[in-house]
């Protein structure tokens, strides 16, 4: 709830100081308007909670975004609509499930799959509308600071990989069981799978970017700068994460294991959030129309 109530505020704040931008105090001069694209390749890479087992690996993506664009003396501001792309990677060392069952003789006994190298990579395409506030040092150098909205997902798949084994616990041995296929057994090998995830919802990103602004030709900008971007969901979707585990085992009878989405199991202790870094190249196109003055006499 307090997470909820800061970022309205933010977006509250930032939807406040977008008519400033070209306010009256300031009159026309000086004001100009410009109209660009923003095409950005970046790094990826999600960021677990305390305690997760789960860690994250690097990833990758890239964002295409058409721009309005103001300025005023040093300052811009901008907002765009585009859309963005991200395949990012996460995985655990090691897993398992333990289930009590009983064996062709009547015996009790727990029977475990053990996983190993579990790897998971999700594919994710987004809408995305970015505002941004920037200043311009002297001819070249610039910072922007802004917020991104990304909207739930276009497609957001996931392939996840992992060797595994299964064995028996009995009471009666001191070692488990293992390698007995002809017993239900299974020897290690590994499986695949795909899935969606499911706890994927609406992002807020706070960003920040710096770079060179360059000059091209008369009405032309183009900007090169570094940025880096964390993405935060909107919804939660903590309370439902219980309801999915990891690996389901319905169709083990024909040797088939499906699994879910790691960023929606238990394993997690929150919903993942996400970092992502990158370089941005932009041009800008100066479509401001200058009203011809008018030099009448009055009486």
């Amino acid at each position: 709830m307090r997470k909820s109530r800061y970022i309205w505020m933010m977006m509250m704040l930032l939807l406040a100081a977008m008519p400033s931008a070209g306010a009256s105090r300031y009159g026309s001069a000086g004001v100009s308007h410009w109209l660009g694209v923003s095409l950005a390749g970046m790094e990826a890479s999600p960021v677990f909670g305390k305690g997760t087992e789960a860690f994250s690996r690097a990833g990758g993506g890239g964002q295409a975004t058409l721009l309005y664009e103001l300025h005023k003396g040093h300052f811009f501001f901008n907002a765009g609509v585009g859309v963005d792309y991200l395949v990012t990677n996460c995985g655990l060392d090691a897993y398992q499930d333990a289930f009590p069952r009983t064996d062709f003789t009547g015996e009790a006994v727990t029977y475990r799959y053990l996983y190993s190298d579990y790897r998971e990579q999700q594919q994710l395409m987004r809408v995305v509308v970015p505002v941004q506030f920037g200043y311009r040092f002297g001819r070249w150098v610039y910072v922007g600071l802004g917020a991104a909205y990304h909207s739930g997902p276009l497609k957001n798949a996931a392939s996840s990989t992992a060797r595994m084994f299964t064995e028996g616990e009995y009471g009666r041995f001191i070692q488990p069981i293992r390698n007995a296929e002809a017993y239900e057994y299974w020897p290690e090998a590994e499986y695949s799978g795909t899935s969606t995830v499911k706890s994927a919802s609406h992002e807020l990103a706070l960003e920040a970017e710096v770079g060179a602004r360059i000059p091209i030709i008369s009405g032309v900008q183009m900007r090169v700068g570094a940025f880096v971007g964390y993405d935060f969901p909107i919804v939660s979707y903590g309370s439902k994460r219980a309801e999915t585990p990891l690996v389901v085992y319905s169709e083990t009878d024909t040797r088939d294991i499906r699994f879910n989405s790691l960023l929606d199991s238990p394993v997690l202790s929150r919903d993942a959030q996400r970092l992502r870094v990158g370089l941005k190249l932009t041009f800008i196109f100066n479509v401001t129309h200058n009203k011809t003055s008018c030099m009448c006499m009055t009486e």
